[in-house]
């Protein structure tokens, strides 16, 4: 007996868009991000350790506060 599954939906990037194939992702915002595309929207610096938002773009610490 075969059982068909429905296959499972891809999941895209919230910064790019594009189908995440990565081995890894990350959720922030509670939405799928590629690793390398948290980054600050001001600086473009790599958000690797915390990070911070308001209205839904991601901050370094220091454009945060800024």
């Amino acid at each position: 007996v075969l059982s068909v599954r429905p296959a499972k939906a891809m999941v895209h990037c919230a910064g790019c868009e594009r189908p995440i194939l990565d081995r890894f992702l990350l959720n922030v915002l509670d939405r799928a991000w590629h690793v390398k595309c948290v980054q600050c929207c001001e600086c473009k610096c790599n958000l690797t350790e915390k990070c911070f938002s308001r209205e839904g773009r991601l901050y370094c610490k220091n454009d945060f506060f800024r």
